[in-house]
């Protein structure tokens, strides 16, 4: 769940690039449908979040959304079925509230703190659920390897900036763009894990956080902002010119 992080540091991040988790599914042509799929969905995060994953019962998420238990079967097909809906609609929310604005008026740093404090804050948030969904992918291979692709995906996209960044002069050419976004994925995710959603941390100061992980990335990828900038103010007046 750590994963969930959209962390380009040069264009806002879609929904549409999350990893859907769950099987497609119809989505219910009436708005009663649509209210009752998602008082499912509110009723299932209550109680995985309370019971855990494994004591969670299907008769659990019905009695909590007050509704008889064969009407979970006309929107969801298993337990299994509407945790990974709730995964996907959790990642696709964290890519929304990581993404940087169009009209984000700041450096590349800048740009990257950004995202790290909006990340951070929906950690907290949301660090209960999270924590199952870690339960859950040390025994369900499905959430495994759905787990280790949306990483894969994160540090590819960590990877491209950096390599924009070198193709710019306005980061070290010389490191492994490949190696070193693995390793700051590695340094924010456990971060995260470990201090926010574990809470080893409570009494973290999220700005002095943002600002010291945004440092070690900068530090790390020796980044001149300066250069940055002013490439992409060329970039930007050339887009607009043409």
């Amino acid at each position: 769940m750590g994963e969930m992080m959209a962390t380009n540091t040069s264009s806002a991040a879609s929904s549409d690039n999350a990893s859907a988790l769950s099987q497609p599914t119809t989505e219910p042509r009436t708005a009663r449908g649509r209210k009752t799929r998602e008082r499912l969905l509110t009723a299932a995060r209550i109680v995985f979040e309370t019971k855990g994953f494994l004591d969670t019962r299907v008769s659990d998420i019905c009695g909590e959304a007050s509704l008889a238990q064969g009407t979970f079967y006309i929107y969801f097909q298993t337990k299994e079925d509407i945790f990974y809906n709730l995964v996907d609609s959790v990642v696709a929310d964290r890519y929304l509230l990581t993404s940087v604005p169009d009209d984000f008026d700041g450096t590349v740093a800048d740009r990257f703190a950004y995202t790290l404090r909006q990340y951070f804050i929906e950690v907290q948030r949301a660090k209960k659920f999270s924590r199952i969904v870690e339960q859950v992918a040390t025994f369900d291979e499905h959430m495994r390897e759905s787990r280790m692709k949306i990483r894969r995906e994160f540090s590819r996209r960590i990877q491209h900036g950096i390599e924009r960044l070198q193709r710019q002069s306005a980061a070290d050419q010389d490191i492994s763009a490949e190696l070193t976004a693995e390793a700051i994925v590695a340094m924010i995710n456990n971060f995260a894990y470990i201090n926010l959603v574990l809470g080893e941390r409570d009494d973290l100061d999220i700005d002095q956080v943002v600002s010291t992980l945004t440092n070690i990335w900068a530090r790390s990828i020796a980044l001149d902002v300066e250069k940055a900038t002013a490439n992409e103010a060329n970039r930007t007046f050339n887009t607009k010119a043409n």
